[in-house]
């Protein structure tokens, strides 16, 4: 299909100018972000032109107009020619593109003639832009010109130090006078940086200088430090705030770097005190290559500088009027030129302090520097004026130039840390913490060689040796050398070098007392602070409870120990206890058979009472054991002979040492006299020693036994030939439930309590006992000492414990006394009825509490036995009962005895208290029993007798 060129772009012009947004906006990141109306600009008038042009096969002339405002519109937004002749590639492709969808045949002569009028109109847009570049250069030119006389007077008084750098090497190209005695240095010029300052390597300012080539954008760094190597050989390092700009040459490349330095070491060091931020330009020195252009070159570039500089910038004529201004703080240069403080300034006092200096330097020639406070709309502003004499060409003062920096947030920021380091101290010095702030004292190879205190909190004195507030300003080294704190040096050093907190535990002497600190290092700047908790509570504290899980440790273990060594006795209980009772049973099963003749009939008696004294006398360890671990063992003090105990001791054991074929001996000292203690205690101690002796003793063997006296000590002592005591087992020879030979295949019986409750026993009335043995097989020999006047509380009479008297006469005791016996169990009645009738005692029984309360209101009665565990109501509750009835009962008042089977302490007092006079342990033997019968029927005279 074919048709007129001029008509698709007619027809198709909307769609010509978004396929050329769409185009252009992906070839071009200069108009990328642009609006899309800004982008098409005059195109829809340019295609009107064109088309009308192929339609009338007229010049290019037509089209002149669209171009030319297209070229000035792109010039009044900054794009380039690049930019601009790139659009009109991108209009002849998006036309083209639109005839190849259309499926239109282009005619020939239309695409030269729209390639004509493109091209005219790319020329019409170039020329159009070029003519507005070069009027801007002119009308630039001249105000460069205009300015010139201006700023080369403002070049001569800059305050600050500035410099210009030129090229990738950083050359020196300008530098004033305060920019050498910044670096200590007047040979810059023509010379790279790291050649005319080598130490500025590296540093800080070197690398933002870098940054800045590279970017080419303008950088300002604050507080950055400079360290300057004197021609004396002396490092000086001092702060900066830096401005850094880019300086393009007519290309656009970056030509090289304008530097402005403002000190500010001042404004942050300790005195805090004003800091002299004046900015003064430098007059270029640098070599030009013609002094005209070189001049405007240097000119544009402090305008630049100055364009992109916080500091305010002015200078005023004698009338202290303005007459020009850089940075005017928000106002405009008509609303300040021409103008004096007073018409500028809202703030009449502020004016008028100004107005003072300024005229002070017009009069003195000498500059000055200010503070001053201005307000307005409600608020203070703070200001940091610097203020000089500006003179023509024969050196007459005809004016002020002023350098004006507005130093509000920086009071603010002085205020908050006077603030904050008055907070700190007033917490620092209540702190029970010690504190303490240390700086770096570096040598000329800048590597740390002391420490010097700023500051030094109370607490601080016992980890320097009472020092305080005395140590400030001072070193560490010097002070307290060799001490604990300095030893720590490395530590701190590292600190500061690598900016890695630390903890060090020192250890140091206050007022004599070892004391332990653990201190925590930070690094603050170029020094490091320290902070000390006194933790010798704590160290002692983690002894104590190491210790502490040591004993416990060992506690559990001896536990388990004592565990075991109970299941152990446990064990041999059970096997002690059945072991008589088998023969008492099987005995007593043959007995009842009635098929036995005399003798095997006295035989099994016979075993059936060993048996049961073996039986009672397990029971009677047992519980003496339980009675001393209670704390409730009691003794008696009364004069004791000596002889007659270890005779009876020595008549309990003869039966089985004459049974074994043991030979036993006793001998007792002329001058061991009378022994004040607990006989019966004494004859137990002697009796458990010789009974031992016996059992180790083979058959053959010799058992002797000696009293006598060692000065104010009666010494008992056992010795016999028999098995021995192997040495290892010495140390626990005395221990409860310890027997040497524990296992299955002992070859003894026995609990392991005998020898215990020896050593108990002679403990408790100030003695001590003590076993010797020089081995297996070679015997031993067992030593009790007691003091021959013990000092133990007496205690009430109890009846014989161990053993009784042989069967004598017939005599009936109880021969007339009314007996009534309380037991819930049958077999212990009837045998208390036996032993009571056989006595010559009248007999009666009761079951319960209530069947004996019952019989005692309603029968006559001379004394009363009762058990105390029985069912429904014990003894205690009838023993109450009964006394409570009152003198209307006659029998409230009967004797009483309690025969029981508890045999602690707490319970003999809860049937005293209870109204029993006496209290007896089962098993008891007969004789016993009558004879505490008949000490509660009055007739104690008599000793009882069982037949």
């Amino acid at each position: 299909m074919t048709i007129p060129l001029s008509t698709l772009i007619r027809t198709r012009r909307e769609a010509i100018i978004e396929r050329f947004v769409g185009e252009l906006r992906k070839r071009s990141a200069a108009v990328r972000d642009m609006p899309k109306p800004l982008i098409i600009n005059s195109l829809p008038s340019f295609l009107d032109e064109v088309a009308a042009s192929l339609e009338q096969r007229a010049s290019t002339a037509g089209s002149k107009e669209a171009a030319r405002e297209h070229g000035e519109m792109r010039w009044e937004h900054g794009l380039d020619l690049g930019v601009m002749v790139r659009e009109y590639g991108v209009l002849r492709q998006s036309i083209l593109r639109e005839m190849e969808e259309a499926g239109i045949t282009p005619d020939l002569r239309e695409i030269e003639a729209l390639s004509e009028r493109v091209d005219a109109g790319i020329a019409q847009a170039v020329s159009e832009h070029t003519r507005l570049q070069l009027e801007a250069i002119e009308t630039e030119r001249r105000r460069t010109e205009i300015e010139r006389g201006r700023s080369g007077s403002l070049l001569s008084q800059a305050p600050a130090p500035i410099c210009f750098l030129k090229g990738a090497a950083l050359v020196f190209e300008l530098a004033n006078p305060l920019f050498c005695r910044m670096v200590g240095r007047d040979d810059l010029l023509g010379k790279p940086l790291v050649d005319a300052v080598p130490e500025l390597r590296g540093q800080p300012l070197h690398a933002q200088l870098e940054a800045v080539l590279a970017s080419g954008e303008p950088s300002v760094a604050s507080e950055i430090p400079v360290r300057i190597t004197r021609w004396t050989g002396e490092t000086v390092e001092r702060l900066y705030n830096v401005l850094c700009k880019p300086v393009h040459d007519v290309g656009g490349a970056v030509e090289g770097v304008m530097v402005t330095a403002f000190d500010v070491t001042e404004q942050i060091g300790a005195r805090r005190k004003a800091e002299r931020l004046a900015l003064e330009l430098q007059q270029s020195v640098a070599q030009r290559l013609r002094a005209e252009q070189a001049l405007r070159v240097n000119e544009e570039r402090f305008r630049k500088a100055l364009r992109g500089s916080p500091v305010m910038v002015f200078t005023q004529d004698r009338d202290l009027r303005y007459t020009w201004m850089h940075n005017s703080f928000g106002k405009s240069e008509r609303e300040v030129l021409g103008k004096t403080d007073g018409e500028v300034l809202e703030d009449p006092e502020a004016a008028r302090s100004l107005d003072r200096t300024k005229r002070d330097v017009l009069a003195s020639g000498v500059g000055q520097r200010r503070e001053i406070a201005v307000r307005a709309g409600g608020r203070t502003q703070h200001i940091d004026v610097s203020i000089e004499p500006l003179a023509d060409d024969t050196g007459e003062i005809i004016g002020i130039t002023c350098t004006a920096t507005d130093i509000t947030e920086r009071k603010s920021i002085e205020q908050a840390l006077r603030a904050s380091e008055a907070r700190f101290r007033t917490v620092q010095e209540a702190s029970p913490d010690g504190f303490m702030m240390l700086r770096s004292v570096r040598d000329a190879s800048g590597a740390i060689s002391d420490f010097e205190w700023v500051y030094v909190n109370p607490a601080t004195g016992p980890i320097v040796g009472g020092r305080g507030k005395d140590l400030e300003g001072k070193r560490l080294l010097v002070e307290v050398p060799g001490s604990a704190l300095a030893s720590a040096f490395d530590a701190y050093a590292r600190v500061v070098e690598t900016g890695e907190p630390a903890r060090i535990e020192l250890s140091c002497a206050h007022e004599g007392a070892p004391r332990t600190f653990r201190a925590i290092a930070v690094a603050l700047g170029d020094g490091v602070g320290l902070s000390f908790h006194d933790i010798t509570e704590q160290k002692r504290a983690d002894a104590e409870r190491a210790q502490l899980l040591d004993q416990e440790q060992r506690a559990r273990q001896h536990a388990e120990q004592l565990n075991r060594l109970k299941d152990e006795f446990l064990a041999t209980v059970s096997h002690e206890l059945r072991t008589p009772l088998q023969s008492i049973l099987g005995w007593a099963r043959i007995l009842r058979t009635g098929e036995v003749d005399a003798e095997s009939l006295e035989r099994g008696l016979a075993t059936i009472e060993r048996n049961a004294k073996a039986q009672s006398q397990l029971i009677e360890d047992v519980l003496d054991a339980s009675t001393i671990l209670a704390g409730k063992l009691q003794l008696r003090t009364d004069p004791v002979d000596v002889r007659q105990v270890l005779a009876t001791a020595l008549d309990l054991v003869r039966p089985a040492a004459l049974a074994k074929g043991v030979a036993v001996d006793t001998s007792v000292a002329d001058d061991v006299g009378i022994f004040l203690g607990d006989a019966e205690r004494l004859q137990q101690v002697v009796w458990n020693l010789l009974a031992n002796a016996v059992k180790f003793t083979p058959s053959g063997g010799q058992v002797r036994a000696l009293a006598r006296r060692v000065e104010a000590t009666l010494e008992v002592e056992v010795e016999d030939n028999g098995e021995g005591i192997p040495k290892s087992f010495l140390p626990f020879l005395f221990e409860r439930f310890r027997q040497a030979d524990g296992g299955m295949t002992r070859a003894h019986g026995g609990l392991g309590l005998g020898l215990a409750i020896v050593r108990h026993l002679a403990e408790a009335q100030g003695g001590s006992v003590h076993a010797e043995s020089d081995g297996e097989g070679k015997g031993a020999r067992f030593r009790v000492r007691l003091p021959i006047r013990a000092d133990a509380p007496a205690a009430p009479p109890s009846p014989q414990r161990r053993g009784g008297e042989a069967p004598g006469g017939a005599a009936r005791v109880l021969e007339g006394i009314r007996v009534l016996v309380v037991d819930d169990e049958t077999d212990a009645r009837e045998l208390l009825g036996i032993i009571f009738v056989r006595a010559g005692a009248t007999v009666s029984e009761a079951a319960s509490a209530g069947a004996a309360l019952e019989a005692l209101r309603m029968g006559e009665f001379d004394v009363l036995v009762s058990d105390i565990g029985m069912p429904g109501e014990d003894g205690y509750a009838m023993m109450r009962r009964l006394r409570a009835l009152g003198a209307d009962v006659p029998a409230s008042g009967i004797p009483a005895l309690a025969l029981t089977a508890y045999t602690r302490m707490e319970d003999r007092r809860q049937a005293i208290a209870a109204g029993f006079q006496m209290h007896l342990a089962k098993p008891i033997e007969p004789n016993s029993l009558v004879t505490a019968v008949a000490h509660l029927v009055g007739r104690a005279g008599k000793r009882g007798s069982w037949p």
